[in-house]
């Protein structure tokens, strides 16, 4: 199973169960909570100092320098070096081709054909290592639209099972119009970019990037002044007309226009692959904000509870998010900057606290003091604690794909959708959540 793309649940188990995506079930209420619980303002309710600001801009800004030195998934592009050498930049394409490369051919599917030696063969040539020079000078980025980093240089889906479509195996994330890239590398048919983004490395459609000057890239690295998007996701119309997608976290420069308003930059790519920026006149309301929301217990929970009821992303995938991709956006939202992937994320929190050696009874004790945004991680999926209900239960909100129900039919059911929940729904060896916790994380 490929380690960086493991966001959630193994994504071959979940398309090989039912054979193909065709037979999936469709998404089922099951473990969701409903009602009232089901609301962001059950819960802030129950915070007497729910909007108490946790942390200033100038303890993010420590917060996010020590998340950095403790995981190198995060990157400060501003820091970036200039250039590489070709066996840098190598070794960073063998790692994000993660256990694809070096290899036999998978025994992926391609559609509905078992991946063949001259498709693979295609896509292992197509990363055009042979052509790094001893010396490769970077070139600076800005994604025009929203786009997909990719384990290899290719937009076709390989997959577990035949003909699924929600859960690619060489789908590392996605990442949004107006972020940074630095360019280290060009795939053979010119059609792929192999870029690093703030927590991300892998293979991003060329056609999806503007290349520009350093200055003008370090004003979308780290804008003076910026605009965030704070709804799930938003669109927004560029220049032509055309509206791009954005999702909660999202940063765009912004400036005062002629007339003195306030006005986003936005990016769109000429025919020459370069960066040009259109300003475009915009209006606050309650899915864009003015620089970062501040960090709260409540607005961690309101910004959670955008999402409630989303389609399930893997990678980002069906634009949407995965488990991992929803608490990071989260966080990005109020300007915390926390790995992309979950296992990366229980590695980075400052605060951690392993559950190994606990009993059920003490497990659920532990997740009870958790304040609300605290992290609940398992192998392969990652929750977010908001607290007790009016029992004393203590509920998580999480992107779901699926569960087992060992008290009824002990099967597989695909949930796929931002939930609320508990924590005694099962695995597939019929163990509760409560039980299968490998640690609880905080950011303070």
């Amino acid at each position: 199973m490929n380690y960086q793309n493991y966001f959630c649940v193994a994504a071959s188990a979940m398309a090989a169960a039912y054979g193909f995506a065709g037979l999936m079930p469709a998404a089922e209420a099951g473990i969701a909570v409903q009602g009232e619980q089901a609301t962001a303002e059950y819960w802030t309710a129950r915070q007497p100092e729910g909007e108490k600001v946790l942390l200033s801009a100038e303890d993010i800004q420590k917060l996010n320098d020590s998340l950095r030195a403790r995981n190198d998934t995060l990157r400060d592009l501003v820091d970036f070096p200039a250039t590489l050498t070709g066996q840098q930049v190598k070794n960073r394409i063998f790692a994000a081709m993660q256990d694809y490369w070096p290899g036999e051919k998978p025994e992926d599917y391609a559609g509905n054909h078992i991946l063949t030696p001259a498709e693979w063969e295609y896509v292992r040539q197509n990363c055009n290592i042979d052509s790094l020079s001893e010396k490769v000078e970077v070139q600076y980025g800005v994604t025009t639209q929203r786009g997909d980093i990719r384990l290899l240089p290719t937009s076709d889906g390989w997959y577990s099972a035949p003909n699924d479509i929600h859960y690619d195996n060489l789908q590392g994330t996605a990442i949004d119009p107006a972020q940074s890239v630095a360019v280290l590398a060009v795939s053979r048919d010119g059609n792929f970019y192999f870029v690093q983004s703030k927590d991300y490395q892998g293979w991003l459609a060329a056609a999806n990037v503007a290349l520009t000057d350093y200055k003008t890239w370090l004003n979308f690295v780290e804008p003076k002044d910026f605009v965030v998007v704070i709804s799930n996701k938003k669109k927004i119309a560029g220049s032509g007309g055309a509206e791009e997608l954005y999702q909660m976290g999202a940063t765009i420069p912004c400036i005062k226009d002629s007339n003195g308003r306030l006005a986003l930059q936005l990016p769109s790519r000429n025919a020459a692959g370069r960066l040009e920026i259109a300003t475009s006149p915009v209006q606050l309301d309650n899915t864009l904000h003015k620089g970062y929301l501040p960090y709260s217990y409540n607005n961690t929970i309101r910004q959670a509870f955008r999402f409630l009821g989303d389609v399930y992303g893997w990678g980002g995938q069906d634009e949407s998010v995965d488990c991992s991709s929803f608490v990071q956006n989260v966080y990005r939202s109020m300007g915390i900057h926390i790995p992309r992937d979950a296992d990366q994320q229980e590695a980075a929190m400052p605060v951690n606290r392993p559950f190994a050696g606990l009993s059920t009874t003490e497990r659920y004790n532990e997740v009870k003091q958790a304040k609300p945004g605290t992290l609940c991680f398992k192998p392969g999926h990652v929750m977010m604690a908001i607290g007790q209900n009016d029992a004393g239960v203590p509920m998580v909100i999480h992107s779901a794909s699926s569960y087992y129900d060992y008290k009824v039919d002990a099967q597989k059911h695909y949930i796929r959708q931002v939930i609320v929940s508990d924590l005694t729904y099962q695995n597939s060896q019929g163990t509760q959540t409560i039980d299968g916790i490998s640690s609880i994380g905080s950011i303070k």
